[in-house]
């Protein structure tokens, strides 16, 4: 919901929630696409409320400050990351095919590249980025592991699954050098990464 109606005239009274949480979500997807576009110190709370269409007085009102905004931003992100996150009982190639498709996304890679950028200045917020996004995949890779492998073994071998389905592909999607891919080049290279583990079933 826009702060100005279509004919530029501002709505008066005070918004109902709906209204506020249409904002809060404006000014985020606003947020998101300047701070991976320009970086978090290029970004000015000026140009968030031109892209959202909203005044800075709304979001000092909704937010506090620029550095509140990018919490949000990052914490959106791992919250949507958690909910779409692969679910106990598939399989372990579906698991494994989700989380290449999820973190090789535009999106993943450019936070990812943003909350490496601001890590120091944000450490509370990496902690928790990584507590719920990495440490969280891992955990579903281990959950999902052929009961051959005894359970002592599981965290190191989902570490080792997980840094797979990274390795070199996110090297290159980190530095721009390859597109995301769609899902079947997803599901491809998940299951190249646990052939050459021998976890694979196909």
């Amino acid at each position: 919901m826009n702060e100005k109606r279509a004919n530029g005239s501002r709505k008066k009274g005070r918004p109902s929630d709906g209204e506020r949480e249409e904002r809060k979500t404006a000014i985020l997807d606003a947020a998101t696409e300047l701070f991976i576009r320009n970086g978090y110190g290029q970004t000015t709370v000026d140009q968030l409320a031109t892209a959202a269409q909203v005044t800075k007085r709304t979001i000092y009102s909704y937010f506090g400050d620029k550095a509140v905004v990018f919490t949000a931003v990052i914490e959106r992100f791992r919250r949507d990351s958690v909910a779409s996150s692969p679910s106990s009982g598939e399989s372990l190639e579906d698991v494994c095919g989700k989380i290449v498709y999820v973190l090789h996304s535009d999106q993943a890679v450019g936070l990812h590249r943003l909350m490496i950028a601001e890590a120091a200045h944000f450490p509370a917020l990496s902690a928790a980025f990584y507590a719920s996004g990495p440490r969280g995949y891992m955990e579903s890779i281990a959950a999902s592991l052929p009961l051959s492998v005894p359970p002592t073994e599981a965290p190191l071998l989902s570490e080792i699954v997980f840094s797979l389905l990274l390795g070199e592909k996110h090297r290159q999607r980190l530095l721009g050098l390859a597109p995301a891919p769609d899902r079947e080049t997803a599901s491809k290279h998940a299951a190249e990464a646990l052939r050459a583990l021998g976890l694979s079933t196909a």
